[in-house]
């Protein structure tokens, strides 16, 4: 009976955790998203785009704004890396709270976070910049989500139907 139980808890869970891991994105669940460039911003690369001579493919969307545009937390969640690296230049990772991805923020002028902290949706967490790879090229943000399992997948269903933060300015 033990073993039963056991191998009934089991099965459930296995279907629990495979529903948490296979979510996809929605109209809906863009909805309740925030876009990750407040203020003026445009789309300019997108997904699969080919980079480095075709050697590799845009894992991501740029978006487009003026440099120290705010940036802001797509999600509730925790602030797991922030970092600097040659391809990305000034970096952030969010582990959202809700969902089993994180969100990569790139090439960003200021960061406005630390790792280890908490975010709510809609937070400025840093400014749009041109750091790393892309110091030769209008100021954007390169936005990226990573699977917990499985890697890279496009961002664009998950933030396309999200509205944007209203951050005010400071005086």
């Amino acid at each position: 009976m033990k073993k039963v139980l056991f191998v009934l808890l089991l099965t459930g869970f296995g279907f629990f955790a495979y529903a948490y891991i296979n979510v996809k994105p929605t109209p809906e669940i863009s909805r309740t998203l925030s876009f990750p460039v407040s203020g003026k911003s445009k789309i300019g690369s997108f997904w699969g785009d080919k980079r480095d001579g075709g050697k590799r493919r845009h894992e991501g969307i740029d978006i487009f704004a003026r440099k120290g545009t705010p940036v802001v937390a797509l999600c509730d969640g925790i602030i797991v890396s922030s970092g600097n690296t040659p391809r990305g230049g000034k970096t952030l990772w969010l582990q959202s709270a809700r969902f089993p991805w994180k969100a990569y923020y790139a090439h960003l002028d200021q960061k406005k976070v630390r790792a280890g902290q908490v975010v709510k949706k809609g937070q400025v967490i840093g400014t749009v910049g041109n750091t790393g790879n892309a110091k030769h090229t209008p100021s954007h943000l390169h936005f990226g989500i990573y699977k917990l399992f499985g890697g890279a997948e496009n961002p664009l269903p998950w933030v396309k139907y999200s509205k944007k933060a209203l951050i005010k300015a400071r005086k």
